[in-house]
């Protein structure tokens, strides 16, 4: 059965957001220092929706490796764990991409603070 209903051109929408870049990042923090079990949970939880994952599918922080483990043995399984994994590994590029941005800006704030011939601002008193 046809319709006339013409279809909408739609983007998707922005995967990696800021929000999710720090959820990611306190949840890699969380995973190293050993997992504060239910802050953990938080943090996964918040990131799964930052994420518009479905409850059942993998979550970014759970997939450190780069293939499956061996229990998953379904091709569903598989391709949710590699799916996955290609969200963590832009997650872990777009951090990298923040934290080398905020170094260099870091770099160029001190270097105008230190430019000689520059007046400096009087100490306030």
């Amino acid at each position: 059965m046809s319709t006339k209903r013409t279809p909408i051109a739609r983007h998707p929408a922005p995967r990696i957001t800021p929000r999710a870049l720090d959820l990611f990042e306190r949840g890699k923090r969380l995973k190293a220092r050993g997992k504060e079990e239910r802050e953990f949970s938080d943090v996964s939880y918040a990131l799964d929706v930052e994420l518009q994952q479905k409850p059942w599918q993998e979550s970014a922080l759970d997939v450190d490796a780069d293939e499956p483990p061996d229990y998953m043995s379904t091709p569903a399984e598989i391709a949710d764990y590699r799916r996955a994994r290609a969200i963590r590994l832009e997650l872990e590029w777009a951090l990298r991409a923040r934290r080398k941005a905020q170094r260099e800006a870091k770099r160029a704030q001190k270097a105008a603070k230190d430019v000689p011939g520059q007046p400096t601002s009087p100490p306030a008193s």
